[in-house]
């Protein structure tokens, strides 16, 4: 139908990018919390008139503008080196991902926010990891796992990323609407847990 031939390979970019920009944002973000409590920061934090959602704003920004960056590096080496085919919209691709960043980082600082250390906080990080290759549909497909499988599925940013690129870049269609703005509405909600415990650290210590 899109007179592309599409090779074996082309099939796992999406999930690929999906599983590479959610562990690298997710571990950052995990590490980003802890790593200022164990070091005292939070202390400054404290005394300066910042607040844990000021804290948490200027943190994702620094990691959205980073994660853009790798990004937008690993779709040219996609695209020039693999020769991937790209149907889809641009613009359609870009909101993919900044989705995908923005929920992947909200999860990594819920992490940080529940973990105690730094080893902590990376285990927690594999562990998403882990989950997200054997139940996002990168390494099995989502209709051959079982019904209550799926639930694990569906709390794993990568699913959504995987689902919606392969829509974008593969079949040139724009992504789901249920899946964009649940993707969204997750990371919303991982970004008021995350906000309400480091409130909560920051007011204690």
């Amino acid at each position: 139908l899109s007179e592309v031939d599409f090779g074996p390979i082309d099939f796992y970019v999406p999930g690929v990018i999906s599983l590479l920009l959610q562990h690298i944002a997710i571990t950052l973000a995990a590490l980003a919390i802890v790593r200022e409590r164990v070091g005292g920061s939070i202390e400054l934090f404290r005394a300066a008139p910042v607040t844990s959602f000021q804290t948490l704003l200027g943190k994702t920004i620094s990691f959205m503008i980073f994660g853009g960056v790798l990004a937008a590096v690993l779709t040219i080496l996609v695209i020039l080196l693999l020769h991937v085919p790209m149907l889809g919209s641009w613009a359609w691709y870009v909101v993919v991902i900044l989705a995908l960043l923005y929920t992947s980082l909200g999860m990594g600082f819920a992490i940080s926010s529940i973990s105690q250390t730094d080893s902590q906080a990376v285990q927690y990080s594999m562990i998403v990891l882990l989950a997200s290759i054997f139940f996002s549909g990168f390494f099995i497909a989502l209709h051959r796992l079982l019904t209550g499988v799926h639930i694990v599925s569906w709390l794993l940013p990568a699913t959504y990323g995987t689902a919606m690129l392969q829509d974008v870049m593969l079949r040139g269609v724009p992504p789901e609407t249920t899946l964009l703005l649940g993707l969204i509405l997750f990371g919303i909600l991982l970004y008021t847990f995350a906000w309400w415990r480091l409130n909560r650290l920051m007011a204690r210590e």
